[in-house]
């Protein structure tokens, strides 16, 4: 019976004697790190990175791959100095680490730079486990211009054909940081960025466009596989296209599944407002189709804009613009009209009126009465006046209706002015927006 404990005792001392190497084996391997690290060469690392990116993305970037060669050495403090040189989707790169460690922790900081630009990253982190750890990254506020030659090869790569002689300037910043913790064990995360102060011009088939004083916050968010993209709200201080100059421009834009909501978007133009609510854009076909409400717009810079019309008007116009967006291409204008506001009255001062009075000599308007109605629009006091664009069916051109509805006054002689003409012919001939329209039979 003597010999239980003194068996027991011998296996006792045998764990102790076990702990106490595995001990000094861990101890030691803990000293010896920093000495091993600096002495095993790391193979070239090379990290496909197309499951990361899709769609469009997937298309700027004809290399898909990011690459390190790596080096270890013995840094500052307790630390290590790792540098990195490699290709990131197709730009090379060099980054440089300090990376201390601890018992049961590691943490450090980073720089990467794209050789050859200033374009710069930097990140700090830190870390326990696999399940407690954290980061924050950022790119410093810079400006960019279309000679940066990063966003130069990706630019070429995302402009369409019709697109050419690109002038941009602005600011850029970026901040991301992310954790995962012991009480939430799945990876969160945060991006934010800026843009402001851009100024954009290109000419889209010749026409010239441009954007002044864009100011844009966008980012997002997600926690292990869900991710939310944060509502966006792009202000500009001009916007010109098609002859046409908008001003204190802004929209609300919410990402939803497999779409962008604009719920609300306006500016203004010639004098009154423009709203648009509601308009749904699918990302991948560019389709789109919404209403642009029109309120109080100054009636000379509409009629202006009307091929038909050379002179002066005073007065205020509502109405809507439906149009429809297909593919990114083709943009189809539905039945539009502007009118007057009701109970006020305005002048015009038709300097030249051939094209009205051809219009109205097809129509068979007799030579007598044309010429009265030429005198008219000399001097004209409308009570009404209705513009409306009528979209032809398959092959039929467009049509716009001219209606004025008034008095005119010649020498002491006034006399009631009831005049209705319409134009006839493509979007581009009645009138002058400078649009490069296409057109479609479907709608």
């Amino acid at each position: 019976m003597d010999d239980v404990p003194r068996k027991s005792g011998r296996l006792r001392r045998c764990l102790k004697v076990v702990a106490a190497v595995v001990l000094a084996v861990v101890v030691a391997l803990v000293v010896l790190t920093p000495f091993l690290l600096t002495h095993i060469p790391v193979p070239p690392l090379e990290f496909d990175l197309s499951p990361y990116l899709s769609g469009k993305a997937a298309e700027l970037f004809a290399d898909k791959r990011a690459t390190a060669n790596v080096e270890i050495r013995r840094g500052r403090r307790d630390g290590f100095l790792v540098t990195s040189k490699g290709m990131l989707l197709g730009w090379p790169y060099s980054a440089t680490a300090h990376v201390r460690f601890g018992f049961v922790r590691v943490e450090g900081d980073v720089a990467l730079t794209l050789d050859g630009t200033d374009w710069k990253a930097c990140a700090d982190f830190s870390a326990h486990s696999a399940d407690d750890w954290r980061f924050s990254a950022h790119i410093p506020e810079r400006r960019v211009t279309q000679d940066d030659a990063v966003l130069a090869s990706i630019v070429s790569e995302a402009l369409p054909p019709s697109i050419s002689n690109l002038v941009f300037s602005g600011a850029f910043k970026l901040d991301a940081d992310g954790d995962c913790t012991p009480n939430r064990p799945v990876p969160a995360w945060n991006v934010r960025g800026a843009l402001d102060d851009v100024d954009v011009s290109f000419d889209a088939d010749g026409d010239l466009a441009i954007v002044d004083g864009l100011r844009l916050r966008f980012g997002a968010s997600g926690i292990a596989d869900h991710c939310d993209i944060a509502p966006l709200f792009p202000r500009a201080d001009a916007v010109g296209f098609a002859g046409f100059t908008l001003s204190n421009v802004f929209a609300c834009v919410r990402a939803t599944e497999s779409s962008y909501l604009v719920t609300e978007a306006g500016a203004r133009c010639c004098g009154g407002e423009l709203k648009l609510y509601s308009l749904f854009l699918d990302p991948n076909s560019l389709s789109m189709g919404a209403t642009i409400f029109i309120d109080g717009m100054d009636a000379h810079e509409i009629l202006s804009h009307v091929s038909g019309f050379r002179g002066y008007a005073s007065g205020r116009l509502h109405g809507k613009l439906p149009f429809f967006l297909k593919d990114g291409k083709s943009i189809r204008f539905r039945n539009a009209h502007l009118f007057s506001t009701p109970g006020e009255t305005g002048v015009v001062r038709v300097s030249d009126s051939t094209p009205i009075l051809e219009n109205l000599a097809l129509g068979g308007v007799p030579e007598d009465m044309r010429e009265n109605i030429s005198k008219a629009l000399r001097n004209l006091d409308y009570t009404a006046l209705k513009i409306e664009l009528k979209q032809g069916e398959k092959d039929e051109g467009s049509s716009l209706e001219l209606v004025l509805e008034g008095s005119a006054t010649h020498g002491k002689t006034t006399v009631p002015v009831n005049l209705d003409v319409t134009f006839h012919g493509d979007i581009d001939q009645l009138v002058n927006t400078g649009m490069k329209i296409k057109r479609r039979n479907e709608r």
